[in-house]
């Protein structure tokens, strides 16, 4: 019964986005629209396209409803009436949060009884394929383990990313062991692999004020690590 119930479920969803293609467009223009691969800013970006459509029947075409499929997308539908040979003005946004495909359909409900379906589609890749965790690195001078931290990769070549190169202020030392794979890369989904790191950091003299690590590796910006700083060393303040 369950999985009657499902495969049911799957049909009605088919039928309610084909159901358009079916029959001739009402509108006419470009229905769909690819950004392809799109370089995208952390934590997110969101990219905007407009569908400008005419007005092909002989009456005027009043939007109802226009629905997307992912919550990825939204839609500023025109509530004013298109007469016939008139323009529909349709502006559309798709947010990009991970370095992956992301598309969506757009039914569009008309009180005539006319559905149009829109898509949009995109892949992003973030321009900082980089990041560390925590955000922000305590340091304090003297202590012998020192902090860690997890350095992340998304990498898109098939080899092993290489060893990255840390600049660090004089009086701090950073290890690191090697990357480890964490996730594969999916080709379908636009996906990339995620590699990971540890970084291990010492602080052994004073410094002054707040400083930050400079982390890079070929072909990615420079990942830049802030870090606070404690002159006191722990044994000294057991003492007191």
């Amino acid at each position: 019964m369950v999985k009657n119930l499902a495969c049911l479920a799957i049909l009605v969803g088919f039928v309610w986005l084909i159901y358009p293609t079916i029959f001739s467009s009402p509108l006419s223009g470009e229905l769909s629209h690819d950004f392809g691969v799109v370089p995208i800013d952390r934590p997110f970006s969101v990219l905007e396209h407009t569908f400008r459509l005419k007005n092909t029947t002989d009456h005027t075409m009043q939007l109802t409803n226009a629905t997307p499929t992912c919550g990825c997308t939204t839609t500023d539908w025109p509530d004013d009436p298109v007469p016939s040979g008139e323009e529909l003005v349709i502006p559309t946004h798709l947010k990009l949060r991970r370095s992956q495909l992301r598309s969506s359909a757009i039914r569009l409900e008309f009180a005539s009884g006319e559905v149009v379906v829109l898509n949009i589609r995109g892949v992003g890749r973030f321009k900082q394929p980089m990041s560390f965790t925590p955000q922000k690195l305590e340091l304090v001078q003297g202590d012998e383990d020192g902090v860690r931290g997890v350095l992340k990769l998304e990498w898109f070549d098939k080899s092993k990313p290489p060893g990255p190169t840390v600049e660090t202020p004089e009086g701090v030392r950073v290890e690191f062991d090697r990357w480890r794979m964490t996730k594969v890369a999916n080709p379908n989904k636009g996906t990339p692999q995620n590699w990971t790191m540890i970084l291990s950091v010492f602080q052994e003299a004073e410094l002054k004020g707040d400083i930050a690590l400079r982390v890079s590796i070929k072909g990615a910006p420079v990942l830049q690590i802030p870090c606070t700083t404690e002159s006191t060393n722990p044994e000294e303040s057991q003492r007191e």
